[in-house]
C-alpha cells in the first residue's frame, strides 16, 4: 500500500512478502509508520526498527550571504508521490499574494519531469523553477547550502534521506504528516508540517517561513 501506482499489484505480491518474511532471519524498518504499513500485510511481523541516518560532518550548517530571494529545494524523484505538482502550484499562489521573489530548485528525475516543467510553464513560473536534475551525492552538500527552506510535499515516506541531509544541513523544513516525519519534525519549531495535496496549507507555510 505504499505507492499508489502499484496498487493493483500488491494483491499479487502479499503472499510472496509474507513467505520472504517468514524466511528472514530478521525484518528491518526505518520507522514507526513502516512498521504499521508493514503490519497491514503481516499483523504477527516482529521487525527491528533502524533509523535512516546521514553523514553530519558532511552535512552541516554553513553561513551564507543575506539574499532577498528565498531558495526552496525539493530533492526527490519526479513522480506524483512526492508532491512536486502541489508545491508548484503553491509557489505561484504565493506569487499572487507576494512580492517576495521566490526560486524553486527541483533536484531529481522521473517521469513526472515533462508534466512538472508544463505545469511551471502554465503556471508562468518558468523563470523560477530550476530542474537539476540528478545531482550525486557528493555535491549535494552545497544544494542544500544555497537553498533557505527544504520543501517535501509527499504522499507517502519511510524516513526520508533528503529530509535528514537537509535538516543536519540547517535548514528549516516543509513536509506532510507521512513516513518517519513525526519522529523528525516538530510543527512550529523545526519546521511545518502540512497534509499531503494541500496546496492551500502548503502556500500558507511557504508564506509564513519566506516572512
Amino acid at each position: 500500500g505504499f505507492e499508489a501506482r502499484y496498487d493493483y499489484l500488491y494483491p499479487i505480491l502479499k503472499p510472496l512478502i509474507r513467505r520472504i518474511w517468514r524466511s528472514a532471519a530478521v525484518v528491518t524498518a526505518i520507522s514507526a509508520e513502516q512498521v504499521a504499513l508493514a503490519h497491514r500485510t503481516m499483523p504477527e511481523l516482529k521487525p527491528i526498527t533502524i533509523p535512516n541516518g546521514v553523514d553530519t560532518e558532511r552535512f552541516c550548517p554553513r553561513p551564507k550571504p543575506a539574499d532577498e530571494t528565498v531558495r526552496l529545494v525539493c530533492a526527490a524523484r519526479l513522480i506524483e508521490r512526492k508532491g512536486q505538482h502541489h508545491l508548484l502550484r503553491a509557489v505561484a499562489r504565493l506569487h499572487e499574494r507576494s512580492t517576495r521573489r521566490v526560486q524553486v530548485t527541483l533536484v531529481g528525475t522521473g517521469d513526472a519531469e515533462a508534466m512538472l516543467r508544463d505545469l511551471a510553464e502554465r503556471l508562468g513560473l518558468a523563470d523560477a523553477v530550476t530542474f537539476r536534475g540528478f545531482v550525486p551525492r557528493a555535491a549535494m552538500p552545497a544544494e542544500y547550502h544555497a537553498a533557505d527552506i527544504f520543501v517535501l510535499p509527499s504522499q507517502h515516506e519511510g524516513m526520508s534521506i533528503a529530509l535528514l541531509e537537509a535538516m543536519a544541513s540547517g535548514l528549516p523544513v516543509i513536509v506532510t504528516d507521512t513516513g518517519g516525519t513525526a519522529e523528525l519534525v516538530r510543527d512550529g519549531e523545526n519546521g511545518k508540517i502540512v497534509p499531503w495535496a494541500d496546496v492551500n496549507a502548503l502556500t500558507d507555510a511557504l508564506a509564513s517561513l519566506a516572512d
